[in-house]
């Protein structure tokens, strides 16, 4: 669930559908639990997350016990069932924008026998806080992510923790790999799988005592103890994260006894000490986070409100511009993210090979043919970054835009025809050449569904008056021309000149009758749209 990775292709060999719908592409990583798939939901054209847990290997088929290595074997897979059933319904039950859409589970028969069960979940677009703590430098000033960017961060997951708390549910296990910064700078919560659910005990069953449930770096006093866990234990383990975000380290560093007394006993360190610019109230408040006792913390939603003034104060310009900013949410929040076509992690693949250009056009021609065009646009945008020179890169980009027209994304389908035709005539292309000519007259229209008549007039002009040649020797070329002059007399009169675009109407009018006739849909339309554009006409 983090980098979206290229879409298999139709056809490809191999590829397991769950339910009939769900393809798995490849993995995303492995864990203690199963394993997540990057897919494609075959029925809503989309990327999903599959995140499945299949039965155990090493024991017997009748999935008796047959010793008692295999006796533990099984008793560990029906934990993580249960984990694995746990993490659905939390998940299922909580609609955040903070935590990942679930969109369907089920349970499979394998080919070999046996039974895996499945999660289809939204796939996300990010870096989990452990990378972007990986990569930080905070040892060089100015280089360590900002204050702000900490304190957007917790509050986001701090929003979350505040609406499962509310629901009885206590997460248990918030650490750098459970938080998930995503394009557009929301944060995601991740694994709800040892999340405690309403009506379930939050005491260890008499067969888990010695076991701790958590991370230890990140645990509170009353994990490590194995006592009553609630609420408050999610602060805690909230304002370790936030802690390191500001320094680079975790609060209490150790091994094993080491770093369980030190959570037990040693008092909560000053981040400001460690780092100056952190504000005396930021300090305090993740003092108050992590008290060793649980009733001493403060609730979710202060939390939030606390670190809110920190957000907004004093933002860093350089960092504003990073797609993934934290803080957008909170200074923008209703407004959408711009999407990306190809990103710099993009552009470092191999080049694409004739063969691999020639695959790839047939695949895209399937999908486009079997209505899947989301997924020829995601094939499409991952070749353009991978072409090896400027003629087959603009190629692509214009199979993309045609890719996109047909997913009826407009906005990105207009300026991107705009983009190609300007290339080829760049190139040398005559002004007059189908490949100039297509671009144009997709550009126009397209411009003409976002309502942008500026747009549209400069591209359909310029089709209609380099489109005659052609026209005079394919009829299906001549009708194009009109229609894109029926659509620049709509646009004319978008813009209030009706004059100009009863003109263009009644020049238009005698050559659609001639070649559809008087009665045809099309005449009528025209008669309709004159009548309504003549002052004292009633209206047809």
């Amino acid at each position: 669930m983090t980098e979206t990775p290229q879409p298999a292709r139709l056809g490809d060999p191999g590829k397991r559908l769950l339910a009939g719908r769900y393809r798995i592409d490849g993995s995303l990583g492995k864990g203690g639990m199963g394993e997540v798939f990057h897919g494609w939901d075959e029925r809503l054209d989309r990327q999903v997350a599959i995140k499945v847990l299949r039965p155990p290997t090493g024991v017997p088929a009748s999935g008796v016990p047959d010793s008692p290595e295999a006796a533990e074997i099984l008793d560990g897979h029906d934990r993580d069932r249960r984990r694995f059933l746990r993490e659905i319904r939390v998940t299922a039950q909580l609609e955040q924008p903070g935590i990942p859409a679930v969109y369907d589970t089920g349970e499979s028969e394998l080919p070999g026998g046996g039974k895996e069960m499945w999660l289809v979940m939204q796939l996300l677009r990010g870096s989990t806080l452990q990378a972007l703590l990986d990569r930080a430098d905070y040892s060089s000033p100015g280089a360590a992510p900002p204050v702000a960017w900490a304190a957007a961060i917790t509050a986001q997951v701090a929003a979350v923790l505040a609406g499962v708390h509310r629901e009885d549910i206590v997460h248990r296990d918030i650490k750098p790999s459970n938080v998930m910064v995503v394009d557009g700078g929301l944060v995601k919560v991740l694994d709800f799988g040892i999340a405690i659910l309403r009506g379930a005990s939050p005491l260890p069953r008499l067969t888990q005592v010695g076991r701790t449930v958590g991370t230890p770096l990140y645990m509170s006093p009353e994990q490590y103890l194995g006592r009553l866990v609630t609420a408050a234990s999610d602060i805690y383990s909230l304002g370790c994260l936030l802690f390191e975000l500001l320094t680079g380290d975790a609060p209490f560093l150790g091994m094993g006894d080491t770093l369980r007394s030190r959570h037990l006993q040693d008092p909560a360190p000053s981040a400001r000490a460690h780092r100056a610019e952190v504000p005396y109230t930021l300090d305090q408040l993740i003092m108050s986070m992590l008290a060793k006792d649980p009733a001493a913390r403060p609730a979710a939603g202060d939390v939030y409100a606390a670190l809110l003034p920190v957000i907004t104060a004093n933002p860093d310009p350089e960092w504003l511009v990073t797609p993934r900013d934290p803080t957008r949410p909170f200074r923008m929040p209703l407004l959408p993210v711009a999407p990306v076509i190809a990103g710099p992690a993009a552009t470092e693949g191999t080049r694409l090979t004739e063969a691999e250009k020639s695959l790839l056009k047939a695949n895209v021609q399937a999908l486009l043919e079997n209505d899947q065009p989301s997924q020829a646009v995601r094939l499409l945008e991952s070749a353009v970054a991978r072409a090896a020179d400027p003629v087959t890169e603009t190629e692509l980009r214009e199979d993309l835009a045609v890719a996109l027209l047909m997913a009826g994304e407009y906005a990105r389908a207009a300026p991107l025809f705009e983009a190609v035709g300007a290339d080829y005539r760049h190139m040398g292309v005559p002004p007059d050449d189908p490949m100039v000519l297509n671009c144009s007259y997709q550009a126009g229209h397209a411009f003409a569904e976002l309502g942008n008549p500026e747009g549209a007039l400069r591209h359909l002009r310029f089709y209609a008056a380099n489109a005659a040649s052609a026209a005079m020797a394919d009829p299906e070329e001549a009708l194009k021309i009109l229609e894109s002059r029926f659509v620049i007399a709509q646009m004319l009169a978008a813009q209030g000149d009706d004059e100009q675009a009863l003109a263009e109407l009644h020049a238009i009018r005698p050559v659609f009758a001639s070649m559809l006739g008087d009665g045809s849909t099309m005449v009528r339309n025209l008669d309709k749209q004159i009548a309504r554009l003549t002052p004292g006409t009633p209206p047809i």
